[in-house]
């Protein structure tokens, strides 16, 4: 069949979209994670007038996160802790063989 391995590749893009000024920005990323991350980054710059992340075809009931859902993911990730201390791989794995 022709075309039905675009067709599955682009089935599984994600779109990020924006207003500024009078215009409308899309971008298209490989996935669901990837189009988040964007859109995060997107927020965080202040481009959160109509953002919004969505499948770009198959159906989108349910699947599209509006700016409210993004501000919500990404008041999650930063009120996530994290790890200050890098692990010492060498250390730990010789702590292993020893103890």
């Amino acid at each position: 069949m022709v075309g039905v391995k675009n067709a599955t590749r682009a089935a599984m893009t994600w779109y990020v979209s924006y207003r500024t000024g009078g215009t409308t920005v899309m971008h298209i990323l490989r996935s669901r994670e990837l189009a988040i991350d964007a859109a995060c980054r997107f927020f965080d710059r202040g481009h959160y007038d109509a953002l919004q992340v969505g499948p770009m075809l198959g159906s989108r009931d349910g699947e599209v996160l509006d700016q409210e859902d993004i501000r919500r993911i990404q008041e999650g990730r930063t009120s996530r802790p994290t790890a200050v201390a890098k692990l010492d791989r060498r250390r730990s794995f010789l702590g292993a063989l020893e103890g």
